[in-house]
C-alpha cells in the first residue's frame, strides 16, 4: 500500500466523513473507506437499497478528491408490463469537496485551483463532507430512459419511432395504416366566406 495512503473506518449507514485529519496531513495523503448502506433515498418514490462500495479520499491543495465506486439495487416500475423489478446499478465517478475553512486558523479558506463560480460540492465549518448528494446524483444517472424487466418480460415490445418516443407494438400495424391510408388528414376545417354583389331590381337592392 502507498506510504500516504490509509485505511479510514467504514460507512455503515452514513455517508458523512470528517476530514479534519487528512487535511492536517501532506498534500497527495489518501484514505481509503468502504461504504455499507442498507437504503439510500434517490428520489420522493425511489430508493436504493443494498448500497456497497468503495471511496478513496486524496488531499489537495484546498480540496478533497473524492472517487467513488459502488453498486447496489432499486425498484424500479417497468415501461412494459407496469410491474415492479430489481433494477441493479453500478456508478463509478469522482468529485471535489472545496474546503472553507482552514483547519490551523479558523478562517475562511478560498480555493486557488477552483474558480468562486465553479459548482462543487463543499468540505462544511466541522471539516465534514457529505458524499449523499453525490451518490444520489451519479446513481441515478445509471437507470435507464425506459425501465425494462428484461428478456422474460410479459408485455409487448416497444418500438423506436424517432423523437416522439416509443409505440406499443400492439398499436404499431395500425400506425401504419393509418400512414399508408390516402386521403386528406384529418385537421381543423378551413372557414371559407362568400361576397355578394349587390343587384338593383326594380328599384330595389339584394
Amino acid at each position: 500500500m502507498d506510504a500516504q495512503l490509509s485505511r479510514g473506518h467504514d460507512l455503515r449507514n452514513e455517508t458523512v466523513i470528517n476530514v479534519v485529519a487528512l487535511l492536517r496531513e501532506p498534500l497527495g495523503a489518501a484514505r481509503l473507506y468502504s461504504l455499507h448502506l442498507d437504503t439510500m433515498p434517490l428520489d420522493a418514490d425511489l430508493t436504493a437499497e443494498r448500497v456497497s462500495g468503495e471511496i478513496r479520499l486524496t488531499h489537495l491543495h484546498d480540496e478533497i478528491l473524492a472517487s467513488v465506486h459502488t453498486s447496489g439495487v432499486a425498484v424500479l416500475l417497468c415501461d412494459r408490463c407496469l410491474d415492479s423489478y430489481e433494477q441493479k446499478f453500478t456508478a463509478e465517478f469522482t468529485e471535489l469537496y472545496r474546503q472553507t475553512v482552514d483547519v490551523q486558523t479558523g478562517s475562511g479558506v478560498v480555493s486557488q485551483l477552483i474558480p468562486d463560480d465553479t459548482e462543487v460540492f463543499a468540505i462544511d465549518e466541522n471539516h465534514e463532507l457529505d458524499l449523499a448528494e453525490a451518490l444520489r446524483q451519479w446513481i441515478l444517472l445509471f437507470f435507464p430512459m425506459r425501465p425494462d424487466c428484461g428478456a422474460t418480460c410479459p408485455g409487448p415490445d416497444l418500438i423506436e419511432v424517432g423523437e416522439s418516443g416509443v409505440i406499443d407494438e400492439r398499436f404499431a400495424t395500425l400506425s401504419r395504416l393509418l400512414d399508408d391510408e390516402p386521403g386528406e388528414a384529418l385537421g381543423p376545417r378551413k372557414l371559407t366566406t362568400q361576397s355578394y354583389e349587390r343587384v338593383e331590381v326594380d328599384g330595389r337592392t339584394s
